[in-house]
């Protein structure tokens, strides 16, 4: 089989991280490139999950539609105090059998907020 050879951008500290945790398996970043390639084409998927850094700003982008929904229904505009207090509402309806099925909410934000 012919082989190609590809270039890789990387923070030179990564790097280095990422080399000493490699060795340390047997392993050099050739090997663990090529380990990667072939479980995405077996998986046909990216083979483990994606996390962003939560301690990001914005992490959720921005909707226009979400933007001009009022604060009661916009947790991306309440304190950590009113979404405690909203979520223990909402829990306390349900407890109280006020709860309604999750498809007609949405169906009748989206139809309300153009969403």
């Amino acid at each position: 089989m012919a082989t190609t050879t590809i270039q890789v951008r990387m923070d030179s500290v990564l790097k280095q991280q990422v080399e000493l945790k490699l060795k340390s398996m047997g392993l050099n970043m050739s090997t663990m490139v090529n380990m990667l390639a072939h479980q995405i084409v077996r998986q046909n998927r990216i083979p483990f999950e994606i996390i962003g850094d939560s301690t990001a700003e914005n992490i959720t982008p921005s909707v226009p539609a979400l933007d001009d929904m009022p604060k009661s229904v916009n947790a991306d505009k309440m304190t950590a105090e009113e979404l405690k207090q909203s979520l223990l509402k909402g829990y306390q309806e349900a407890q109280d059998g006020q709860a309604r099925p999750a498809a007609e909410v949405f169906a009748e934000m989206k139809a309300k907020y153009n969403i």
